[in-house]
């Protein structure tokens, strides 16, 4: 775990949306698991990984995540409910008329609970998805507008110092092999071929990344 991250966690009282004190570690561990891998949160996820900013508009989320606006909109309503994500509203005077002010967007918790599950060392190779994204004038406008600034300590934990070899050859492999209609889809992995997934199903730890 990056000192930042850990930074995070140990000066953040955290909630506990996945049980309380009644409820085993394991099992609280499942049910987060359970509820970060169901596809759409997942897409979701992605997107604020790799976000310049890490904080992202409806329609920017919009853009990236392949499902529609309302379903996404549900599953941040459900990120917000679990303390993951929150919604921050920029109310400075740089905005434009017509500049988004609403975005969506790591809490502490959501940084320390990604962090526990490793996601954070992908949000370079994310970001390099992005960076490499063709963008619409409506998305670019969204993507360049004024916005609110995280908390510090969620700031702080996307701070990356140089990057690991292998977080630089994903990088190179990411740009360079094309094997997925999805920008965030996970890579190709082993798999035993006669195993079937039930549609919408959730997807496994070891699909992520």
């Amino acid at each position: 775990m990056s000192n930042s991250a850990n930074d995070v966690r140990e000066s953040t009282p955290q909630p506990s949306p996945f049980g309380g004190d009644d409820v085993m570690p394991f099992e609280k561990q499942r049910r987060a698991h359970r509820f970060l891998t169901q596809e759409t949160r997942y897409h979701i996820i992605q997107a604020i990984l790799g976000h310049p900013s890490h904080l992202a508009t409806l329609d920017e989320l919009e853009y990236l995540v392949p499902k529609n606006r309302s379903t996404i909109r549900e599953h941040l309503d459900r990120l917000a409910e679990k303390h993951i994500m929150d919604k921050y509203v920029y109310e400075g005077d740089a905005a434009g008329q017509y500049d988004p002010r609403e975005f969506w967007g790591l809490t502490r918790y959501g940084i320390t609970l990604l962090d526990e599950y490793d996601y954070l060392r992908y949000a370079p190779v994310l970001r390099a998805l992005q960076d490499n994204l063709h963008l619409t004038e409506k998305i670019e406008r969204h993507r360049t507008a004024p916005r609110p600034s995280l908390p510090e300590t969620v700031d702080q934990a996307f701070r990356a110092p140089d990057l690991e070899a292998d977080t630089k050859e994903a990088i190179d492999a990411a740009l360079t092999v094309q094997q997925s209609d999805s920008l965030f889809d996970a890579p190709p992995i082993k798999y035993d071929s006669n195993t079937e997934t039930a549609e919408n199903a959730d997807r496994p730890i070891d699909e992520l990344f």
